[in-house]
Order: structure tokens, then C-alpha cells, then sequence
């Protein structure tokens, strides 16, 4: 029993390890992120086009590196999720080509697709449906991200100021060495000892996925984290075009980006603590109207106040969709489950994406985010409805 404990502890201490490291390589740039591509000669309606061609990769891969993930190994596939990664970073770097790094964001999108639901299902399935080991799992797994980020995207926006492109060096050696840690230290064939939970057949997968796709509260899940994906796009990808039009300096970027981590935390914490489960609409109507709310303040420091106040449903929201989402499928088709949830988010986010592009060049980029922001409430609203109708009859 000792000896299946340690391996068990070992492995979590490893993967975690692994993935603050692997997070905090992958964030580096992200606080400049735009500023990277304005300098490379990019325009809003371009950006938006190599942000697309990340969501196209996880439409294209998601469903079949979860299903993949199911029958095959979940360490191979989060080792080959760093692989892809580091190609993605390296192109980036070398290029400013538009079409190089349309393919740099493409090759960016199967890395996210092939990570989903890789080792993090490793340890959900463990759990075996108990709903507090769930949550829990994706405490820890938030906190790492989170704290990571924290330290990733802070420092990266001052490296950046000495280093411009060249700071995915850094994010590349850190990469090489979340890769090295789990090739040599993870050990996942050691699961047929600690846990009774094995990977199933095609013929079990197919049975499965079926059958959760046939159950209603499973299907307006993914809808929900599908269409929470309108208003993720519009801050994840254009914060900083928010943040230039109200007048800030760009010099700040990396400050406001540390503070929307500790927003993280906090949020994490809360969420930790606090059953937010039977509270989906408010937190819908809190993070939609305070981003409304935020891109017509009338002056920069309001606006800055509101986009901070809106984070905090902003993450706690996410956080619950994806214990639910966890909750409600089985342990043998859980990487699938997520990787099909994670392809229906990618096609509204490219649909999001392509909206942008597109209306940007005809309509102020105010308006196009006020109408996208006001879908995203009326559709979540009516999928919420169904979801909790559905549970109040069962």
C-alpha cells in the first residue's frame, strides 16, 4: 500500500511540478502578446485572423487527441502537446511573416488541443465521479496555472523590454525542461496498481460518448462553455486594444496583467470555498454587464475598476463550468468528453474571431463588442434555464 501511495504521490508532485513550469514558459509572452504582433507589422483585423487559426487547430483536433488520449496514453500525448508548443514559439520567434504565423498559431492550437484532457484526466479519472475530489483536482490544478501565470506574464513584459522576440528563448529552454521532468519522472504505467480505473476499448468509448450526448444537461454544458468562449475571445485576445484606446501606455501591460492573475487567485479561492453552483445566471449578468459596463466608462480609471470587478465572475464562472462538465460525464470517456467540449468552445471562438476581423474594418470596435457581449448573456440565460429546468424535473 506504501508503495502505491508514493507512486501515486510522485506522479502528482511531478506533474505538477512539470505543469508551473510548462505555464509559466507558455505566458511569457503573453502580456505583449499583441504588442509583439503590432510590431510585427499586424493589424487588428489580421490579429485576429492568426488568433483564428488557433481555434482552427482545436475545431480540427480536440475530439480526436481526447479520444486518442482515452485508448491510448495520456503522458504521450502531454509530452507531445510540448513538442508542438515549442515549434509554435520558435516560429514565432524567426518570423514576421503573416502566414508563418498563421501556421505558428495553427501548430499553437493542436498543442492546446493535444494538452486538454491529457494529464489532467489522468488524475479526474482517479477520482471516480466523487464530486469534492473533482473540485479539488481543479483547485490545484487552477492554483498552479494561476501562480505561474502570475510570475510568467510579469516578468515576461519586462523581459521583453530587453529582449523583444528574443524572450521565447527562455520560454523555449523552460519548455524543454516541463518536457524532460515528466519524460523521466511521470510514470503512468503504474496505474493498474493504484487505481482500478483502465483505459477502455473503442467499443466502450463509442458507448458512452453516445450516451452522454443524449442526455440533455450534458449537452447544454458544452453550450455553455461553448458560448462563454464570445466573451473569454473578446478580453483573452483584445484587452490590450482596449487598454491602448483608454490611453493607458503599454509600458503597464505587464502590471495589469500580474493584476488580473491576482484577481485569478482570489477568484480561485473563493470558488474553493464556496458552492457557486446553483448561481450560473447571476455570475452570467455580473460578468456580462460589468464588461459592458467597462468598455463605455467614461475615463480610464473607471474602466480599469470595472474590468477588475468583472474578472471575478469572469473566473469563478469558468471554474464551475468545468466541474460541472466534469461532473456529469463517466471516467472512461472523460478525455473525449472535454476534448469534444473544447472543440465546440474552438468553433465559437474562430466564429467570434472572424466576426471581429470582419466587422472591425466597417463598424467601431466599441459596437462589435457591445453586440457580441449582449448575445453571450441572451444565450447563456436560455441554455442556463434548460440546464436547471432538466435537473428540477429529474
Amino acid at each position: 500500500m506504501s508503495n502505491k501511495l508514493q507512486l501515486a504521490d510522485s506522479n502528482r508532485a511531478i506533474y505538477f511540478v512539470s505543469l508551473f513550469i510548462y505555464n509559466l514558459a507558455r505566458v511569457l509572452p503573453h502580456a505583449v502578446l499583441t504588442v509583439i504582433l503590432l510590431n510585427k507589422g499586424m493589424t487588428v483585423a489580421k490579429i485576429a485572423i492568426i488568433q483564428s487559426s488557433f481555434m482552427l487547430a482545436a475545431i480540427i483536433f480536440d475530439l480526436p487527441s481526447g479520444i486518442l488520449t482515452d485508448l491510448w496514453s495520456e503522458k504521450l500525448t502531454y509530452e507531445a502537446s510540448l513538442v508542438l508548443i515549442m515549434v509554435s514559439y520558435t516560429l514565432t520567434m524567426v518570423s514576421s511573416s503573416f502566414v508563418v504565423l498563421c501556421c505558428s498559431w495553427f501548430i499553437y492550437g493542436i498543442s492546446s488541443a493535444t494538452i486538454n484532457g491529457s494529464l489532467d484526466a489522468y488524475f479526474i479519472r482517479r477520482a471516480n465521479g466523487d464530486k469534492g475530489q473533482i473540485k479539488q483536482i481543479n483547485v490545484l490544478i487552477n492554483h498552479t496555472t494561476l501562480y505561474s501565470g502570475l510570475i510568467g506574464g510579469g516578468v515576461g513584459s519586462f523581459i521583453y523590454q530587453f529582449m523583444d522576440v528574443r524572450m521565447y528563448w527562455l520560454s523555449l529552454i523552460l519548455l524543454a525542461a516541463a518536457f524532460g521532468l515528466i519524460l523521466v519522472g511521470f510514470h503512468p504505467r503504474g496505474r493498474g496498481h493504484e487505481s482500478s480505473v483502465e483505459h477502455p476499448s473503442w467499443r466502450n468509448v463509442l458507448r458512452d460518448f453516445k450516451m452522454l450526448l443524449g442526455r440533455r444537461r450534458v449537452l447544454c454544458v458544452i453550450g455553455l462553455c461553448s458560448v462563454y468562449q464570445v466573451v473569454a475571445q473578446l478580453f483573452f485576445q483584445f484587452w490590450q486594444i482596449n487598454f491602448l484606446k483608454q490611453h493607458f501606455s503599454k509600458t503597464y501591460f505587464g502590471i495589469f496583467y500580474v493584476v488580473f492573475q491576482v484577481v485569478a487567485i482570489i477568484s480561485n479561492h473563493w470558488f474553493s470555498r464556496c458552492d457557486f453552483s446553483h448561481a450560473l445566471i447571476r455570475l452570467v449578468l455580473l460578468l456580462g454587464g460589468g464588461f459592458l459596463l467597462a468598455i463605455i466608462a467614461p475615463n480610464k480609471y473607471i474602466f480599469l475598476l470595472l474590468v477588475i470587478c468583472f474578472l471575478f465572475p469572469f473566473n469563478i464562472y469558468n471554474n464551475q463550468l468545468m466541474v460541472n462538465m466534469q461532473q456529469e460525464v463517466t471516467a472512461n470517456v472523460m478525455s473525449s468528453m472535454m476534448s469534444l467540449t473544447e472543440t465546440c468552445a474552438s468553433g465559437i471562438s474562430i466564429l467570434t474571431l472572424w466576426i471581429v476581423g470582419l466587422l472591425d474594418q466597417h463598424l467601431p470596435f466599441l459596437q462589435v463588442e457591445g453586440v457580441l457581449i449582449l448575445i453571450y448573456i441572451v444565450s447563456s440565460c436560455c441554455l442556463i434555464w434548460l440546464y436547471q429546468e432538466k435537473h428540477r424535473h429529474s
